[in-house]
C-alpha cells in the first residue's frame, strides 16, 4: 500500500520506487502531484520537484496546501482543482498558491473538472453531511474585466520573483496583473474597500488601489524591500485615499527611496481628483540588492501617509546576472 513504481514504456526496466505518496495523483508535464496535500515528484526520476527562489538560488520541495478537505484533487495545465473548505484551486500557472471559489462546496468525490477554459462543477454533494450553500451543479467562465469578482491565492507557494513583481499592502492573499504576468504579493495593510468601490485607478488596478497601509505616529513609515537585483529599476508607486471625509490638504506626504527625495507633496485627494480614486507616480531608482521607500509626513500635514502598493520592474536583468 502507498508503495508507487516507475518503469519504463519501451522495455519494462525499473527506473524508481517511492512510499507515503497519495494517489490517485496528477500528471502536469513532467510533474507528478500528490491527490491530498504533500510534495510533488519527477515523474522521470522520483525525486522531489523543487521550487527555486529566482534571486538567491535556494530550493525547496514544491508542495500545495488546503485549510481542510476530504477529496482528492483534479488537474487542468494551469489549475489543480479540488476541495478547501469551499471549492478550491491552486494556480500553476503563476505558481501563486490556493485559492477558493467561495459560496459552494466541492464534493468528497473530486467532482472540478477544467475544460477549454471552462471549469466545470458537478454536483456530488447529495450524500454530503456537512452543510453548503449551492447544492447544483455549474461551470465557471473567466471575467477578469469585471471588478466585482476577485480571486486571491494563499498558503504555499513561489517567492517574488526579483525581476518584477508588485507589493499589495492591505490585500487578503496573491493576485496576478494577467496583462502585464506581474504577481502582486501581499503585505500587512489598515484599511480595504471592495475593489468595486474604486471610482478611478489611475492607470493603476482596481484591486490594488482597494486596500492600503496608512503609518501613525507611533511608527516610522519605512518599507524594506530585500532580494533584488544591482541594478535599475522602474518603481511604479500606487497610492489611495479611501477615507471619503478627506480632504485635499488634510493628507500631505513626500517620498523617499534610499534617502532620496523622489516625491515631493503627495496629497493624493488633490492629485487624483478625489477620494476613492487611484494615483500611479512612476520614478526610477538604481537598487542595490535591497530597498527602502520611505512616506515622510510634510510639516502642515493634519493625516499621516498611506500607501496602496508598489511595482518593481528591473530595467537590465542581463546586466545585473553579468555583475
Amino acid at each position: 500500500p502507498r508503495t508507487m513504481t516507475a518503469r519504463a514504456g519501451n522495455d519494462g526496466e525499473f527506473l524508481w520506487e517511492t512510499g507515503g505518496f497519495t494517489l490517485p495523483g496528477a500528471v502536469v508535464g513532467d510533474m507528478l502531484i500528490p491527490g491530498r496535500p504533500g510534495t510533488a515528484i519527477s515523474i522521470l526520476t522520483g525525486e522531489e520537484w523543487m521550487r527555486e527562489q529566482p534571486h538567491t538560488g535556494e530550493t525547496a520541495g514544491w508542495s500545495y496546501d488546503r485549510a481542510y478537505g476530504c477529496n482528492t484533487l483534479n488537474a487542468s495545465p494551469n489549475l489543480l482543482l479540488y476541495r478547501t473548505g469551499y471549492a478550491g484551486f491552486f494556480d500553476l500557472e503563476f505558481d501563486t498558491g490556493t485559492g477558493t471559489f467561495s459560496g459552494f462546496r466541492s464534493g468528497c468525490t473530486a467532482n472540478m473538472l477544467a475544460a477549454d477554459g471552462v471549469v466545470n462543477a458537478l454536483d456530488y454533494t447529495r450524500t454530503c453531511t456537512c452543510s453548503y450553500q449551492q447544492q447544483t451543479s455549474l461551470a465557471l467562465v473567466h471575467m477578469p474585466e469585471d471588478s466585482n469578482i476577485e480571486f486571491w491565492t494563499r498558503y504555499d507557494a513561489s517567492a517574488p520573483n526579483p525581476e518584477r513583481y508588485g507589493v499589495n499592502f492591505g490585500a487578503p492573499g496573491r493576485r496576478t496583473d494577467r496583462t502585464k504576468e506581474l504577481v502582486w504579493h501581499d503585505e500587512e495593510g489598515t484599511f480595504r474597500r471592495h475593489p468595486s468601490a474604486i471610482v478611478e485607478n489611475g492607470g493603476g488596478l482596481d484591486w490594488v488601489a482597494a486596500s492600503i497601509k496608512e503609518f501613525n505616529n507611533d511608527e516610522e513609515a519605512e518599507i524594506e524591500l530585500y532580494d533584488l537585483i544591482e541594478t535599475e529599476y522602474t518603481v511604479r508607486l500606487h497610492f489611495t485615499e479611501l477615507d471619503e471625509d478627506v480632504e485635499p490638504g488634510d493628507r500631505v506626504f513626500d517620498v523617499l527611496i534610499d534617502g532620496e527625495e523622489v516625491l515631493t507633496g503627495v496629497d493624493v485627494v488633490e492629485m487624483a481628483g478625489g477620494s476613492l480614486r487611484g494615483l500611479v507616480e512612476e520614478v526610477s531608482v538604481d537598487a542595490n540588492m535591497t530597498m527602502t521607500v520611505e512616506l515622510r509626513k510634510t510639516e502642515d500635514s493634519e493625516l499621516d501617509p498611506v500607501i496602496a502598493g508598489i511595482e518593481l520592474t528591473a530595467n537590465d536583468v542581463e546586466l545585473a546576472a553579468a555583475n
